[in-house]
């Protein structure tokens, strides 16, 4: 996949596709009204939007449409099992011929072929939940390349929650937490639109990373 779930230069390397709704998923969302202090004259109210980790489940799929470098294309990424990998709690991802493992702050750890690991990132570069309008973080980690000959990288990235907002996918819409991560070293970036009732991201948009430009859009999901 040209970049993307991983979303990261080196985690959203994998290729999603179309299932069914889950309304159940509409729960991750945490709506509090809060009454700002110190606004007594105005009697001034906001709603703030948090989003909770999200739990997936053996058989949850998501399918994107893509266009990157080499043009147009579909990926569909579906969760296998639950397991332990490099003693972490994770999820193994199946995206084509690919297995990946997630962690279960959705964080990417590793791409495997068989038995042997390909890619490897220490610490992942976990997202920080609960996600919330304004909230930072910033995380660096060192990626490992097992091919013929083992590259490593390290590289931070420094992500945002900017805002909540409605986006519209060709699997209908949604309202969605956009989360940007700027890379520091290369100036790469990625915005991911996360959506509670998806469980998942809805949208996905790279610029300047190490497979080029990409963008890709929700076509259809299964999220129990």
């Amino acid at each position: 996949m040209p970049g993307a779930l991983a979303h990261i230069r080196y985690a959203f390397l994998v290729r999603l596709r179309r299932p069914l709704h889950a309304a159940a998923g509409l729960l991750a969302t945490v709506a509090l009204s809060l009454v700002l202090a110190g606004c007594e004259s105005g009697g001034i109210s906001r709603t703030v939007h948090v989003a909770e980790r999200p739990i997936w489940t053996a058989g949850n799929s998501w399918t994107y449409r893509g266009r990157g470098p080499n043009g147009a294309y579909t990926v569909t990424r579906k969760v296998l099992k639950e397991g332990i990998f490099e003693g972490r709690d994770c999820y193994q991802i199946e995206a084509g011929d690919a297995r990946y493992w997630y962690t279960k702050q959705l964080g990417y750890l590793a791409r495997t072929s068989g038995d042997k690991t390909v890619r490897l990132a220490a610490p992942p570069e976990d997202w920080q939940w609960p996600l919330q309008v304004g909230k930072q973080w910033s995380a660096t980690v060192t990626w490992t390349d097992q091919g013929e000959q083992e590259r490593t990288f390290v590289l931070t990235g420094v992500w945002l929650v900017e805002t909540y907002e409605e986006v519209k996918t060709p699997a209908g819409t949604f309202k969605a937490f956009k989360v940007s991560r700027r890379e520091v070293e290369s100036g790469a970036s990625q915005e991911f639109w996360y959506s509670p009732e998806a469980k998942g991201w809805v949208k996905v948009r790279g610029v300047d990373t190490a497979d080029g430009n990409y963008e890709e859009e929700l076509t259809a999901y299964t999220a129990r």
